[in-house]
């Protein structure tokens, strides 16, 4: 199948299947409806001189935005939604954790090679891919975290999950510090209560593939495994690259496939907007992405944070220049070309390359994270008809008939 070698982004229709709850952090970053809002690059005076440590000198990150190291790596910023950044130290072992700061922001100081508790459960591949065991003291969710060691799982204190964070747990299990998401403040007050810090990650935020990836330095530099956690990224960022560079070269021989993403809910259609993950994605893998600011601007679309909004009537017309159809889904009885259809029996695809993800067969909620390189292989293939250069099932599979 041939494709137009036009390169302006045009349109894979992604469509939202059911989204557990625990998927939701992970969910926002990518294909989901509700993407993190308001998260920019704007660099404030507490970036530049919260107690003069000096985070304007950015060290050893190369995709993600909303971390990074200053000179000599002593020092981890993060930066919240509203762009303002806060340090975090490491002092001697055994001492409390302390914060301090002024009108510019605050400075933590917490032991080097912390006990960790995790709540949100796309840090949990971080932390398996890092065989930090002994560091790992607890986690929310645990049931939903997928490839969990026997004997780890086993001493791993439970934090709770949909009924919100028992906090007694969190104090029993010695962790001395809590990592979760910025999403909605859940663990407000958490840190007055308990003693114990809270350090939120915008990981899901990133919308490099290869960004979201990078957060594995800053679980490495937590635990003491920083040569690890880099050594593990630079693999993960070569494949990428590699297979970036196989895309490319397949679009420049057979064409760009016309790529859409999106999800319906109440009449009205969501799809990632142009600038964020999906879309460097799709144009990786030697795809064109239909949304852009330009066709945001055409079409009226409605801009929510990073996704945009249109309803039915618009999507139709503008999906119908798609070459090729894709849905997220959760269908333990398995996805086919029959389920899509009947799914939008009001558009036509018998002449569309049609895939999915089926999140009850891939953990694309929670592993995902830290394997866009393997995201990107199953891309590739699909979209230009190549084999799969990674072993196992892929987290993108093309839509066949029902057997």
């Amino acid at each position: 199948m041939e494709f137009p070698t036009n390169c302006a982004r045009r349109g894979i229709a992604l469509t939202g299947g059911r989204l557990s709850v625990y998927g939701l952090v992970w969910a926002l970053a990518g294909f989901g409806v509700l993407m993190f809002m308001g998260v920019g690059c704007r660099m404030d005076s507490a970036q530049n001189n919260s107690a003069g440590l000096g985070s304007s000198q950015k060290e050893g990150v190369k995709y993600a935005q909303f971390f990074w190291f200053s000179a000599r790596g002593d020092t981890l910023w993060l930066q919240d939604k509203g762009g303002t950044a806060t340090a975090w130290v490491h002092h001697r072992a055994g001492a409390p954790h302390r914060t301090r700061g002024n009108a510019e922001g605050l400075v933590h100081a917490i032991p080097a090679d912390c006990a960790l508790a995790t709540w949100s459960t796309t840090h949990a591949p971080y932390l398996l891919a890092l065989d930090t065991h002994e560091a790992w003291r607890a986690a929310g969710f645990i049931h939903r975290i997928e490839d969990i060691p026997a004997a780890l799982l086993k001493d791993l204190t439970n934090l709770g999950g949909d009924g919100g964070l028992d906090e007694e747990a969190l104090v029993a299990s010695g962790a001395q510090l809590l990592t979760s998401y910025p999403f909605g403040d859940p663990m407000k007050g958490v840190a007055e209560r308990t003693g114990i810090p809270v350090m939120s990650l915008s990981e899901y935020a990133e919308p490099h593939p290869l960004g979201r990836a990078e957060y594995i330095k800053v679980f490495g530099w937590l635990t003491g495994k920083m040569d690890t956690a880099d050594a593990i990224f630079e693999g993960i960022a070569g494949r990428y690259e590699s297979l970036r560079k196989r895309g490319r070269e397949a679009a420049e021989k057979g064409g760009y496939p016309l790529v859409f993403t999106g999800s319906e809910q109440g009449g009205a259609w969501t799809a990632p907007a142009g600038d964020g993950l999906v879309a460097r994605l799709v144009e990786d893998a030697g795809g064109a992405y239909l949304i852009d600011e330009h066709k945001e601007q055409q079409w009226g679309l409605r801009r929510k944070g990073s996704n945009v909004e249109m309803d039915r009537e618009q999507f139709a017309l503008m999906a119908a220049e798609a070459d090729a159809w894709g849905k997220v889904v959760f269908a333990p009885e398995g996805w086919h070309r029959e389920d899509a259809e009947q799914a939008l029996s009001w558009l036509p695809l018998s002449d569309k390359l049609l895939f999915h993800c089926n999140t009850a067969e891939t953990d694309y909620f929670g592993r995902a994270v830290i394997e866009p390189d393997r995201m990107l292989s199953d891309l590739v293939s699909i979209l230009h008809g190549l084999p799969r250069e990674t072993e196992g099932m892929g987290y993108f599979q093309k839509t066949l008939p029902r057997p």
